[in-house]
């Protein structure tokens, strides 16, 4: 309910203010800072955004795949798999190009996401974040195909390729042919929707091989952080084919908030959907 306020004999209501608009502004004038702008122009916006994927209704049973379900309930990553989710596509190179996620994160789990649009910025703990992207928020704290953080300094990248039964390739990846298929579905659903890429997903990367092997260890992964810092990778340029994970940045502009109505809006399609079938 609006409230009131008292203004001499009158009574007026106090009326909030419209949200933001971005299509009653230039796209030029959507950033504060010359880099944003040039990287918008120059790189993002022509980039290729790589659409979210999901996980098929039933497409891969339970009764099937019982320890592939096990190991992504233990990751807390059931209900995020099955999001049908669609994105704004005019504003995903606008947001990449202004995003900044502060790396001071704690043993609580407390980071901050930056975002800004229109010469304001606005600051979010990164649990605020996560808790409308509908992920666990705690784990271990890696990012990136390296391993800084001291609980996982038993990884080592041999041991993995041996367990995980993996030929190495002339590219430097890895051929996952020989792979059980519990862990090729874990490793497609980890380069096509938790950190997804263009192409090269009959190959595992480093950065595959430090996930699936701690996801099949059973060692909790903090995804929020690892999703916000891929945010920054693509924004960076470090990803250079495609723009991936659209649909967080849509659970990001309510909390701006940002007016979206007029926004051309891509829904989830059948075919952004994975099945069993494309690991047999």
């Amino acid at each position: 309910m609006a409230r009131t306020k008292q203004t001499g004999r009158r009574t007026a209501r106090e009326v909030p203010p419209p949200l933001p608009c971005l299509s009653n502004y230039a796209e030029e004038d959507w950033f504060e800072e010359d880099s944003e702008k040039k990287a918008y122009s120059e790189r993002l916006s022509r980039m290729h955004i790589i659409p979210p994927r999901y996980v098929g209704d039933g497409a891969i049973p339970e009764d099937k795949y019982p320890e592939f379900w096990r190991l992504i309930d233990v990751q807390g990553l059931c209900q995020f798999l099955l999001q049908r989710e669609g994105y704004y596509p005019r504003f995903i190179a606008a947001a990449f190009a202004s995003v900044v996620v502060d790396d001071k994160i704690g043993e609580d789990g407390q980071d901050t996401f930056h975002l800004s649009f229109m010469g304001r910025t606005f600051n979010f703990p990164l649990a605020r974040v996560t808790e409308v992207w509908g992920l666990r928020n705690e784990g271990t704290t890696f990012r990136g195909g390296s391993n800084p953080h001291s609980e996982w300094s038993e990884f080592e990248k041999m041991d993995a390729t041996r367990a995980l039964r993996l030929d190495p390739a002339s590219s430097g990846k890895y051929h996952i042919s020989r792979m059980t298929t519990t862990h090729r579905l874990l490793l497609y659903v980890i380069s096509h929707i938790l950190m997804p890429r263009k192409s090269n997903h009959g190959s595992a990367t480093e950065e595959d091989l430090i996930l699936l092997w701690a996801m099949i260890n059973e060692r909790q992964i903090s995804w929020p952080y690892l999703m916000a810092h891929k945010l920054v990778e693509y924004s960076h340029g470090k990803v250079n084919s495609a723009l991936g994970l659209p649909h967080l940045w849509g659970k990001v502009f309510p909390l701006i908030p940002l007016d979206v109505s007029k926004e051309e809006f891509v829904a989830s399609k059948p075919e952004f959907a994975i099945t069993s079938k494309n690991i047999n």
